[in-house]
């Protein structure tokens, strides 16, 4: 299959250009839409590039040359708008940087392609070469999006990783439509924007965190803590969270019973003692002080791992019939709530086993809960 023709692509450089430009992209009423950003050594993408193609052509958007973004807040926040993106989690951070917003009107390819039967997280380019017969250079995957002037390369790179949005759209809309999941698709990127406004704050960091769920009730009130210390000291600092402390030094720290942080803890360098113990020590104690919660009931999974294994299994069982991938029906974060909310707390299943997974799935996994009380 051709792909679009791909000729010089405008450049949007001013404020005037880039209301201009927006007026003319909602009326549109679709745009696909990228982005470029560095963000090794920074807590914060730093903005390289946007492209848009509203049909008729990719555009440039020159971040390092604009300085009023309000008119693509607007437009990103337009309704009537939708912004066709190839799974935009880092994007959606650097529109929230920019304009305050993020898409609110979305098709991510890549979750569609997932209930289409492609696969999870399969590629922009993966996707382009499967369903349309075209394949696409990598050559420019670790450029440097910050220095100007882009090369001829750069912005061949970049224009194509929006030209094919629209025809990877079209194609996925139908297939969707044609099995009935297109509006799986719409309530699970609906439920991506809910959850990460959720999650998106220093008080929620502890979620992320991995090997939380090993810890004891007490344990994880100070693990909450140490997290939104690191949360908030990277934003501050605008350094990545890595370049603090990591997981497993939180983790370790939370199992200290309340001690002051010595070098003895897994992963706590000379430096990092120097520089940060006083903080995480303060944090260590406000979370033994302030002691656990109802988020923190019950938080200790080991006990209960049996239980989430089998709800597990009835995941891939149902997976294997609709030929979806597991991971795409319930993560095992997902599961791991579903037994504290309902079989511990008598709660509501959590959001994500809501909807359309009920029918197919979420009723069998509370029947098998129920079962084994």
């Amino acid at each position: 299959m051709s792909g679009p023709a791909l000729s010089s692509p405008t450049f949007v450089s001013t404020d005037a250009g880039l209301a201009a430009a927006c007026t003319r992209w909602a009326a549109a009423g679709r745009l696909a839409l990228d982005t470029e950003f560095v963000r090794e050594r920074t807590y914060y993408p730093l903005p390289g590039l946007v492209q848009v193609d509203a049909g008729d052509g990719v555009e440039f958007v020159d971040p390092l040359a604009v300085r009023d973004f309000a008119p693509l807040g607007r437009l990103l926040a337009d309704p009537s708008v939708e912004l066709v993106m190839h799974a935009p989690g880092e994007d959606f951070d650097l529109f929230e940087r920019l304009t305050g917003v993020v898409p609110l009107q979305l098709f991510d390819t890549q979750r569609a392609a997932a209930f289409a039967c492609h696969g999870m997280g399969v590629g922009y380019r993966g996707l382009v070469a499967s369903l349309l017969g075209v394949e696409l250079d990598k050559g420019e995957t670790r450029s440097n999006w910050r220095r100007r002037p882009l090369t001829p390369s750069q912005l061949s790179y970049a224009a194509l990783d929006v030209a094919y949005l629209h025809q990877l759209r079209e194609h996925l809309a139908s297939s969707l439509a044609a099995s009935g999941r297109l509006a799986w698709l719409r309530e699970d990127q609906e439920h991506f924007r809910l959850a990460r406004e959720a999650d998106g704050g220093p008080d929620a960091a502890y979620l992320r965190v991995r090997g939380r769920g090993a810890l004891a009730a007490p344990e994880h009130a100070v693990l909450r803590a140490l997290a939104a210390w690191r949360e908030r000291e990277a934003q501050t600092r605008n350094i990545p969270r890595r370049h603090l402390v990591g997981d497993a030094t939180l983790i370790a720290l939370a199992r200290s019973g309340g001690k002051t942080p010595s070098r003895g803890v897994r992963g706590l360098s000379k430096a990092a003692l120097e520089r940060y113990g006083e903080a995480l020590g303060a944090a260590v104690r406000q979370g033994r002080d302030a002691g656990p919660d109802v988020r923190d009931r019950h938080v200790d999974l080991r006990p209960l791992a049996r239980r989430v294994d089998a709800l597990k299994q009835i995941v891939a069982e149902v997976a294997a019939t609709l030929e979806l991938p597991p991971e795409l029906l319930a993560s095992r974060r997902a599961l791991e709530s579903l037994v504290l909310q309902v079989h511990v707390q008598g709660g509501d299943p959590p959001p994500e086993l809501r909807g359309w997974r009920r029918e197919p799935l979420g009723d069998r996994l509370l029947a098998s809960l129920r079962a084994g009380e």
